[in-house]
């Protein structure tokens, strides 16, 4: 396909590769933020199908948090067994300073962010890690994804009772569109 510019004349190979980097750079950044809506909607499909490779190697460090163990997960059983028990049940995960590098050839993707997890306990943050690989339809997916949760705290260790109380509402509920909704 040849891409013309606003002049009529053909784009230069050099832009056409900075173009195709910015795609994917967005197609990394889409993919990244199924991970999230897969998690705090307990879809696990999503998440094997749409989110990582058939062959993506896991890490979660310090799983469960504060423990100090750390998961290799490198089936999808193993990830099953892992996020499948982690029910929708208000919690929330938000990203910030996300970083997405594309390699000049647009055919690997780093991304690095910062994470809070906002669950009925408590909070939880840490950093996310990831290597994304184009899936040859337009999408991008995890084949490594490091999770290492390093900070957070449990309303019971600040002499609260738990189940604490908090509200919860589907993520459909106040919103125009009904919330995230998969293809």
């Amino acid at each position: 396909m040849v891409i013309f510019t606003n002049t009529g004349g053909p784009m230069s190979s050099e832009l056409e590769k900075r173009v195709a980097r910015l795609e994917a750079t967005e197609a990394v950044r889409y993919a990244f933020h199924r991970y999230f809506h897969a998690i705090d909607n307990n879809n696990i499909d999503l998440l094997i199908n749409e989110v990582f490779t058939k062959n993506v190697v896991l890490e979660v460090a310090n799983y469960p948090p504060g423990s100090g163990k750390n998961l290799l997960l490198d089936t999808e059983e193993k990830i099953r067994a892992v996020y499948g028990p982690i029910k929708a049940d208000g919690h929330r995960h938000n990203a910030t300073n996300v970083s997405v590098l594309v390699n000049e050839d647009s055919t690997e993707a780093q991304v690095t962010a910062y994470f809070v997890t906002t669950i009925a306990w408590g909070n939880q943050g840490g950093i996310y890690e990831g290597t994304f690989v184009p899936a040859g339809d337009g999408t991008w997916k995890a084949k490594h994804w490091l999770v290492s949760s390093q900070w957070g705290w449990r309303l019971a260790d600040a002499g609260m009772e738990l189940p604490a109380p908090y509200l919860y509402e589907p993520p459909s509920v106040g919103t125009k569109h009904g919330g995230y909704q998969p293809k």
